[in-house]
């Protein structure tokens, strides 16, 4: 009579705290669920005090589990859980990478610029003209087609022409003469897609001669328009 008393009694009392032990595992494993989920988002590195957090809750939850506190288990492996969430959900994709290095565009500008200016400089020749004329020969046109080409490709780019004349002739005729030589330059250059204010004009005359000869072939060379580089 006494054991049929005794041992529902008994069962009543152990039923209880073994379904509290099973909730409080079930608990844990919703934790660990979540740390498993955050540590595939790199959250122990993307939100470091975050995950730190959450392990710290995770461990405390599993010594009161040990200590039959089964109440403080749930608790902070619930706490735990929710951590482990907040760390997955701020850790966005790429977020461990290291940072890419910010290209300067003030060097990417000077190499650009340097690279213009090397091919400017290959372009660059004189141009020549027939005897007191202003024309651009036919010779001078694909010269001149290759500058129009690398200065359209750098508008920021400017070009000084200089227009040239022999000793035959008044100093004001041939300054007059120097600059028509340049002006055709220009607008040819211009009819091939550069910018007027990429270009400047300026006459010397006969002030400037490259070849002091009184001959045909002194006077043909004297006979020009320069272009260089506007400072």
């Amino acid at each position: 009579m006494l054991n049929r008393i005794v041992l529902p009694l008994m069962f009543a009392l152990v039923l209880p705290l073994a379904c509290a032990k099973k909730t409080a595992d079930l608990e844990l494993d919703a934790a660990d669920a979540a740390a498993l989920a955050a540590r595939k988002k790199a959250a122990n590195d993307c939100a470091k005090e975050t995950y730190q957090a959450a392990e710290a809750a995770l461990a405390e939850a599993r010594a009161k589990k040990e200590e039959g506190d089964i109440e403080a288990a749930k608790a902070k492996a619930n706490e735990a859980k929710n951590l482990y969430e907040q760390a997955a959900a701020a850790s966005k994709p790429g977020c461990n990478e290291p940072p890419k290095e910010e290209e300067d565009p003030n060097a990417k500008q000077t190499s650009t610029d340097a690279s213009t200016s090397i091919k400017l400089d290959d372009a660059l020749q004189t141009i020549y003209f027939d005897y007191n004329d202003s024309s651009i020969r036919e010779d001078s046109k694909a010269v001149l087609s290759k500058v129009a080409t690398t200065l359209s490709k750098n508008p920021t780019a400017k070009l000084e022409i200089e227009g040239h004349c022999d000793v035959r002739g008044s100093t004001e005729y041939n300054l007059q003469l120097g600059e028509r030589r340049a002006r055709a330059v220009q607008k040819y250059l211009t009819t091939q897609g550069v910018k007027p204010e990429q270009l400047e004009v300026i006459s010397y005359g006969e002030e400037r001669l490259v070849d002091l000869g009184a001959n045909d072939e002194a006077h043909q060379k004297n006979r020009r328009a320069e272009l260089k580089k506007a400072p």
